[in-house]
C-alpha cells in the first residue's frame, strides 16, 4: 500500500504511532508481570508451608491464560487488518501506515504540496497583483507554513522552512507594492 496517498493526517498518524508503540509495550510488558505474579505465588505457597499443588497450579494456569489473551489479542487484530483488503477504510489505512518513518514522509509530501500550491498562487500574484491575488497567495503560505511545521524530521523541516522565507519575502514585497497603488 502506498502511505502517502492512503493517509495524510498527519495528527491522526501520530496518535496512531503512539497508540501501535502502546500496543508493543503493552505485548512485552505483560509476559514481564506474569513471571512476576507467578514467582509471587510460587513464594507465598512455599512460606505459608501448606505446599497446595493444586491451588498453585489453579492460578498459575489462570495468570498465564489471561496473559496469552492480553498478548495475542493486539497481534491478531494488528495481522488482520494488514492481510484484509480494507483499502476504502481511511482509519484502517492510517492505522496499518502510522509509524515514524511514513509520518515524516506523509509529513513531507504534505508540505511539498502546500509549496507547490504556494508557489502556483505566488505566480498568479505576479501577473495579476490585486488585494485577492494577495490574499489567496497569504492563505497558501499559512497552509504551508502549518505543513511544514508538521515535519516530524528537524533537518527536513529547517530546509523546507528557508524555502517559506523566500515566499515570505515575495509576499511581503507584493503586499506593500499592492498598498502603494
Amino acid at each position: 500500500m502506498n502511505c502517502v496517498n492512503a493517509c495524510n493526517d498527519i495528527d491522526l498518524l501520530n496518535i496512531l504511532s503512539i497508540f501501535k508503540s502502546l500496543i508493543g509495550l503493552v505485548t512485552i510488558i505483560v509476559p514481564v508481570i506474569l513471571v512476576i505474579f507467578v514467582i509471587i505465588d510460587i513464594i507465598k505457597t512455599i512460606t505459608a508451608g501448606d505446599v497446595d499443588t493444586k491451588k498453585l497450579a489453579k492460578s498459575i494456569s489462570k495468570r498465564v491464560i489471561a496473559a496469552v489473551a492480553v498478548f495475542l489479542v493486539f497481534p491478531i487484530i494488528n495481522t488482520v487488518l494488514q492481510i484484509l483488503p480494507l483499502s476504502n477504510f481511511y482509519y484502517i489505512n492510517c492505522y496499518n501506515c502510522a509509524s515514524k518513518s511514513n509520518v515524516l514522509q506523509i509529513s513531507i509530501n504534505n508540505a511539498q504540496t502546500a509549496i507547490s500550491d504556494l508557489s502556483q498562487a505566488i505566480s498568479n500574484l505576479k501577473a495579476n497583483p490585486n488585494q485577492t491575488t494577495y490574499d489567496e497567495a497569504y492563505r497558501l503560505y499559512e497552509v504551508a507554513r502549518k505543513e511544514v511545521n508538521d515535519i516530524t524530521g528537524k533537518s527536513e523541516r529547517e530546509a523546507y522552512q528557508e524555502t517559506l522565507a523566500d515566499y515570505k519575502d515575495d509576499l511581503e514585497s507584493y503586499r506593500e507594492d499592492i498598498k502603494n497603488n
